[in-house]
């Protein structure tokens, strides 16, 4: 008996919930206009409760506020793509997708009330894997992780609070290896090599919190030694010495706190503003990640 009165229930329930949704207006896209940021149906001045609907587009709200499932387009690059997602009293919540124009997955995302939130993932128009970018809160927080179009590992690095920590490694293609280094909260720090396609180093260094540090090589395309410097917080000094490229000796520099110095200790030439290219490169990429871009178009829909 008891059991059958709980299916009573919720049959009642549905059907209940079912004449509740039945019943809600269905307005046309385009009798759509924006108030204050409320929602209103053209000619009226009470907020809309009901659904929205055009040509591709689903938009449902409650009292003029966004609540509930949307699907429409945005613009990426010229790109016409399309978008689902749902929301919460009026914020962004759960699972959302933008696919490319045939439907295939473009980005798989996350929100927990409007913060990107668990893995991001990447996809290119032919289905490959692209990457993935982990947040938190809208943070980014452990593994960030790129591919080239053909499925070959391009980038693998992490982030701890939104900074840069531990590992980070590029690829060429071919997974041949092009940077390896590490980071401590956001700075280099520690070791750091560069390789050309071919796998022959360009150079080998360290860094301390972000400045150049210890003894840096710099190569021929033979891989032979051409240049040999040290850096002490950031600046060159002591002995610069270049190699021809038989491995003799072709010139040597001596330096003091970046400054050019000769013989006899006196300044040939004062040290320049050291801008590190390296430095800026890791810089770029942080702006180039990708869930801040499609954030910011998902947040600009109206």
């Amino acid at each position: 008996m008891r059991k059958l009165f709980v299916i009573k229930l919720l049959i009642i329930f549905t059907i209940i919930v079912n004449n509740s949704y039945s019943n809600k207006r269905v307005e046309n896209i385009n009798n759509k206009k924006i108030r204050n940021q409320i929602i209103y149906i053209l000619n009226e001045s009470t907020p809309f409760t009901g659904e929205l609907i055009g040509q591709g587009v689903k938009e449902q709200y409650e009292n003029g506020i966004r609540h509930g499932n949307f699907q429409g387009y945005v613009m990426d690059e010229d790109q016409k793509l399309i978008y689902e997602g749902k929301y919460i009293n009026g914020i962004k919540h759960g699972a959302w997708m933008i696919k490319y124009p045939t439907g295939e997955s473009k980005v798989v995302l996350k929100y927990n009330y409007d913060k990107p939130s668990g893995q991001w993932t990447y996809f290119y128009e032919n289905k490959i894997l692209e990457g993935h970018e982990s947040l938190e809160d809208g943070i980014l927080e452990g593994r960030v992780v790129k591919y080239s179009v053909s499925g070959e590992l391009l980038t693998k690095l992490n982030y701890n609070y939104g900074l840069l920590n531990g590992e980070a490694v590029f690829f060429h293609k071919g997974e041949i290896l092009e940077t390896v280094t590490y980071f401590k909260y956001g700075k280099i720090d520690g070791g750091i090599k560069i390789f050309d396609k071919n796998a022959n180093p360009i150079l080998e260094g360290g860094y301390k919190i972000g400045k150049r540090e210890g003894i840096w090589k710099f190569f021929y395309k033979t891989g032979d030694v051409k240049t040999v410097v040290n850096y002490l917080n950031g600046l060159k000094e002591g002995e610069l010495i270049i190699y021809d490229k038989a491995g003799s000796i072709a010139q040597k520099t001596t330096f003091i706190k970046g400054n050019e110095i000769d013989s006899k200790g006196k300044v040939i030439s004062e040290n320049k503003e050291f801008k590190d290219s390296i430095v800026d490169r890791f810089k770029k990429f942080n702006r180039n990640l990708k869930y801040e871009k499609y954030d910011k178009i998902l947040s600009e829909m109206e």
